[in-house]
């Protein structure tokens, strides 16, 4: 495992120049810019973290503990990161981790602005959950000392844990398979990720396969809420020939579609059946009237193995950015 000394060796520098460096105090030294960038090229090459939370660890003053940062999107609902912050703190209490938690809400594609990730020693090591193709890219090219997990989102850079988004699609398409149907609908929301982009690319893929059609009048697009699922279910009802088959690419969605066919008495799910990508508390959609039938994001799980990660790669028992992949399970129910 490389150390300060092989990075100042590599780069033609002193131990001392190398920490200024990293400590973010190089413009107050008069260190050149130079020199700050065959450092951080030599950091970069030799995959150097400085093992402070490791130190803090063998330490004995509480006020000692390693300090996790979690940078959760603002835009993000709040019930995900409910369900993110149970798994969470279910392992640390099971585990006996001990570590501090930090929440940071960031703006979709402001990553770059959020100068913890950058400065260092601000944490030991950060979770970023939920990114855009915006902030991952600036995370690919960007050179970081700081030990990161990337929670449902893919790096060759990071290690990141995850769920088979295309998988997650495909099951709710065989399930309209299995049934017969030749046609379906989609409610989709805006996609700003890889993430969502390939839960829709593994249903509407998996739809063709089998012989169910999707007309492109019976793809709508809906704001990721209840709300957005009640505009969204009043543009559906508008079309002609509308099937009886419908994918709501999440929960929030499918509980505004339910409340526009209830007050519509359109039978759920004689009439049309609905299947939804199951992002907020199971409760929500398993005491919905009917309870909705969903492929979930086992996001508690999930949470858990992120902090597994984090103390891997905090204890150095992991170098290479390794990926868990999470299979999402299909909750059947009477929509």
């Amino acid at each position: 495992m490389s150390t300060i000394k092989d990075v100042a060796k590599l780069s033609g520098v002193s131990p001392s120049t190398v920490s200024i460096i990293l400590n973010g105090n190089a413009s107050k030294r008069n260190i050149s810019e130079r020199t700050q960038r065959k450092v951080m090229d030599s950091v970069k090459k030799l995959n150097y973290h400085p093992n402070i939370a490791a130190r803090k660890l063998r330490s004995k003053n509480s006020q000692s503990k390693p300090t996790i940062a979690l940078y959760w999107s603002s835009d993000i609902s709040v019930n995900i990161i409910s369900r993110f912050l149970r798994g969470l703190q279910s392992k640390l209490a099971k585990q006996n981790y001990n570590y501090n938690v930090v929440i940071c809400p960031y703006k979709t594609d402001c990553l770059h602005l959020e100068k913890g990730i950058s400065k260092e020693n601000s944490f030991d090591a950060a979770i970023i959950a939920n990114i855009s193709n915006y902030d991952l890219e600036y995370l690919n090219k960007a050179s970081l000392t700081l030990p990161i997990i990337l929670f449902n989102r893919l790096s060759n850079k990071y290690s990141s844990v995850n769920v088979d988004n295309y998988k997650m699609g495909e099951k709710a398409s065989l399930l309209f398979a299995k049934k017969r149907y030749k046609s379906a609908a989609a409610i989709l929301t805006e996609s700003l990720n890889d993430a969502m982009d390939n839960r829709n690319k593994g249903f509407i893929e998996t739809c063709h396969k089998n012989g169910i059609k999707i007309s492109e009048n019976h793809i709508i697009a809906a704001e990721n809420s209840i709300h957005g699922g009640v505009d969204a279910a009043k543009k559906l009802m508008k079309l002609k020939n509308t099937p009886k088959a419908l994918f709501c690419n999440s929960d929030s969605i499918a509980l505004g579609v339910i409340s526009v066919l209830n007050k519509r008495q359109i039978s759920i799910p004689d009439d049309i059946e609905i299947v939804a990508i199951g992002m907020n508390d199971r409760e929500y959609t398993e005491f919905s009237t009917p309870p909705v039938t969903i492929v979930d994001i086992p996001i508690e799980e999930m949470a858990g193995t992120c902090i597994s990660l984090v103390e891997k790669l905090i204890n150095r028992d992991i170098e290479n950015p390794t990926s868990i992949l999470f299979d999402g399970p299909l909750i059947l129910r009477n929509s």
